[in-house]
């Protein structure tokens, strides 16, 4: 978990990140492989083998953008800053993506 102060949001602020994180839930934080590529031709013998059938999950640019954000932020441990014009451009305060951070990396 990072360390970020809560940021003070109102209840509709609050919906709108849980919105975004409810989202994206079930996306994980690797893109899709590139058809044909080894990862790609192995997924589709597991899933063969398993009777699995993956299902791509493609995203608006607005929740895919959320995503990269929470799942860099993560990994760095910190709040990915190069993601946060993106995030703010879509109409997300600082507090908001203080609060994705927080609750989504």
């Amino acid at each position: 978990m990072l360390k970020i102060a809560k940021p003070a949001l109102t209840t509709a602020e609050w919906q709108e990140v849980r919105q975004a994180l409810n989202d994206i839930s079930t996306c994980g934080c690797t893109d899709a492989p590139r058809s044909g590529s080894i990862r790609d031709r192995i997924g589709k013998a597991i899933d063969a083998v398993t009777g699995h059938e993956r299902v791509p999950v493609t995203l608006p640019s607005r929740l895919d953008a959320v995503r990269r954000f929470t799942c860099e932020s993560g990994r760095l441990g910190r709040v990915a800053q190069n993601h946060v014009p993106t995030l703010a451009a879509q109409g997300f305060s600082r507090a908001q993506i203080d609060a994705i951070a927080l609750l989504g990396a």
